[in-house]
């Protein structure tokens, strides 16, 4: 997972150092040595994550990270304070000043490279209903919400009891209800009766293995929206790096620092509600204007609008642009009827939905045609690969015994360094779909280029 990461730090060795660890594993790293550039760099460059000193000269890193988390350009991007400061009140100072990760010197990598990718994994997540948000407003469709204030419900999993109700009365006292399990079939029959704003799992359990009820967590529609809080023992850090890696949100160390605790907790349970607040917004308004009633994806218009804002985006990396046609549509019309016609696209839309990333945006863009945005793009192999998957789904599906269906995708690429506009993405998708067309129907066509195709009939169009 590559990102840009804004290191602050006014010690030039200490700079190099952190910068030249964090560029081998391939992230973007812009330095900076003075304070008082960091306000206009954050908001002009966006950095998904900013690794801030705490000592500097004329004003410290609390302060400005208070300034950072103050500002409309920069409350969403991360910060991760990293310094020398070993007293548990200076790291309560830090999480207090909206940091999301306090890391004190000497930094053991892998434990920086585990909090890094579970923090970048949770903004991606955040940025993008940030962003559906952000379309929807453009469209006239709402407005600014009030943050999402703390108290909710918590699930803590942990089978010593003296520790989960001790844990249960600190969480009670800043009014978050706390469910108690001590494994994992109670944990499951939990999660499935109520909703939970935070898990709080132990890796000290007994009872089951707490990496695998990571896992089982995060592969679970029901569970993986739900942030996830380890708590562990000092001599631990091979499972805490573990558990970040499986996509647990956060890491609190033993023995319990109430203090520290809460405010930890209190983050994730407001961040939860923010991206709660800004789906159901963003569903509950786009229902009424950009909502196609057939399928129930979104339509044209707000595709385009999204689109849009995307290549507008500087900090937007590598995506894809798939046009996807339905084969012999009017065929299906003429001979089944328009009912089956409907179902055809009403099947289609739900199958791409169903195989596509919630973080992947699809619409109903006309007629028998569908255009998905794939984010996140390692390279465009990666697009060609979920085309492929698409395409022989929808060859799969069955409408009706004697129908056979099949779609014909053209796949455009966006790279980072590219000012191609959303006009021009999208008609270059449509070319390599009418070029998949002329081969044949039933291909995935890439839009100009010669790399090696995935398994399956995949061309390239010029």
């Amino acid at each position: 997972m590559t990102a840009r990461l804004m290191v602050v730090e006014d010690d030039p060795a200490n700079a190099r150092f952190l910068e030249a660890a964090l560029s081998a594993e391939y992230y973007d790293v812009k330095t900076i040595c003075h304070a008082h550039e960091v306000l206009t760099q954050a908001a002009a460059w966006q950095p998904d994550v900013i690794l801030l000193d705490v000592m500097m000269p004329r004003i410290n890193g609390y302060e400005l990270c208070e300034q950072l988390k103050s500002e409309d350009s920069t409350r969403h991007i991360p910060v991760v304070m990293v310094t020398g400061l070993k007293d548990p009140a200076d790291r309560r100072r830090g999480l207090a000043a909206g940091a999301d990760e306090f890391l004190t010197k000497p930094i053991e990598h892998e434990i920086l490279l585990a909090r890094l990718r579970g923090i970048i994994r949770l903004k991606r997540v955040l940025d993008e209903w940030r962003a559906r948000y952000v379309t929807m407003a453009a469209l006239g469709l709402g407005g600014a919400r009030d943050a999402a204030v703390p108290n909710g419900r918590a699930l803590i999993v942990d089978d010593l009891l003296i520790r989960a109700h001790r844990l249960q009365a600190v969480l009670q006292t800043s009014g978050i209800t706390a469910a108690l399990v001590a494994n994992d079939t109670e944990a499951g029959e939990a999660m499935e009766s109520e909703p939970f704003d935070l898990v709080i799992l132990s890796l000290s359990l007994l009872s089951c293995d707490p990496l695998r009820l990571i896992a089982k967590f995060q592969s679970s529609a029901l569970t993986r929206d739900t942030p996830l809080l380890m708590t562990a023992e000092r001599e631990q850090n091979a499972a805490v790096i573990a558990g970040l890696n499986l996509g647990a949100a956060d890491c609190m160390m033993m023995p319990l620092d109430e203090a520290e605790c809460l405010l930890r907790v209190n983050n994730l349970v407001r961040r939860k509600r923010h991206q709660d607040a800004l789906r159901d917004d963003v569903a509950q308004a786009l229902a009424l204007a950009v909502i196609d009633p057939l399928t129930k994806l979104y339509n044209r218009r707000y595709m385009m609008t999204h689109l849009e804002r995307l290549c507008e985006d500087p900090a937007r990396g590598r995506f894809a642009v798939l046009m996807i046609d339905v084969d012999h549509f009017k065929k299906i019309n003429d001979e089944f009827g328009h009912g089956v016609g409907d179902k055809v696209l009403e099947e289609t839309g739900k199958l791409l939905y169903s195989v596509l990333r919630k973080t992947d945006l699809i619409s109903r863009f006309g007629g028998e045609e569908f255009l998905t945005v794939i984010s996140g793009l390692s390279d465009k192999r990666r697009a060609l690969a979920v085309a492929e998957k698409l395409r022989q789904a929808i060859a799969a599906l069955r409408i009706l015994p004697e129908l056979r269906l099949s779609v014909s995708i053209g796949v455009a690429i966006r790279d980072p360094d590219s000012d191609l506009p959303a006009a021009a993405l999208i008609e270059r998708a449509d070319k390599a779909m009418y070029h998949a067309k002329r081969r044949g129907r039933n291909v995935v066509c890439l839009y100009g280029d010669d790399i090696a195709m995935p398994a399956g009939p995949a061309e390239v169009a010029e």
